[in-house]
């Protein structure tokens, strides 16, 4: 399986090549790649690169700021440069902040921007917002799957088993929900450190699963991949405990 995951790759790095996801792709398990079909792997490839190299991104990123503002969630969205790294003392907050911003795009919208990396954030004085300068990076979710992921967070979050079974029968998912879980962790999850090491241990027995089952996930699992990756990239420099369940409810609408 590794050689057709890394044919899967090499073209699916020509569709997004000379775009801004080409540096992203190592976020990704490699083991999606043999849960995707080629056509829908290369179709979704082609969006994003294609998102990512057009002209439309100013748009988006006020798109996004507006919800967010609605949401009243305080983030300063930027063009992407350089940043200077967050206060120590600010670190926890900017985290739990980016959470809430991560859930809000998934609750609130049907497009989301992606780059959510320690790179792209900064907050240097407490009565500031955090400043957020992603890279050209978005999507604008198929509503299935939206309302597949909608649902499985909801789900967990909220206690409600009916509604992540829900999830899990949208996406697609079989028996791979249940491993899903571990992903979302254990506990009350009111003080969680995120490790990408056990991210991405969790997915690769998910796709595994899938694998195993027959399963063919849809196109959006990879841009919803590299968002949870990123975020996760974000999170684990931080190295702070946050509180997840407090950054869903937040969210919600």
């Amino acid at each position: 399986m590794l050689g057709l995951s890394s044919g899967r790759r090499a073209l699916l790095v020509r569709a997004v090549q000379n775009t801004e996801w080409r540096q992203l792709l190592d976020f990704v398990s490699p083991s999606l790649f043999d849960v995707m079909p080629m056509r829908e792997l290369l179709a979704q490839g082609r969006e994003l690169g294609a998102n990512a190299a057009g002209r439309s991104f100013a748009g988006v990123r006020e798109r996004a700021q507006a919800r967010l503002d609605t949401a009243d969630l305080a983030v300063r969205l930027e063009p992407n440069r350089s940043l200077e790294p967050p206060v120590p003392s600010l670190r926890r907050a900017l985290g739990q902040r980016a959470l809430e911003v991560y859930f809000a795009q998934l609750l609130r919208g049907d497009e989301a921007l992606l780059d959510l990396r320690f790179a792209c954030w900064t907050q240097r004085e407490p009565e500031a917002a955090p400043v957020w300068a992603p890279r050209p990076l978005w999507l604008s979710w198929d509503p299935e799957f939206l309302g597949g992921v909608r649902d499985l967070y909801a789900g967990f979050y909220r206690d409600d088993d009916g509604a992540y079974a829900r999830g899990v029968e949208r996406l697609g998912l079989g028996d791979a929900g249940a491993l899903l879980r571990q992903h979302f962790g254990e506990g009350d999850q009111r003080a969680v450190r995120f490790d990408s090491a056990a991210f991405q241990g969790t997915f690769h027995q998910v796709f595994v699963r899938c694998r195993d089952q027959g399963i063919s996930l849809h196109r959006n699992f990879l841009a919803l991949g590299v968002y949870l990756a990123t975020l996760y990239d974000l999170l684990e420099g931080l190295d702070e405990a946050f509180d997840v369940r407090d950054a869903f409810e937040r969210a919600a609408p």
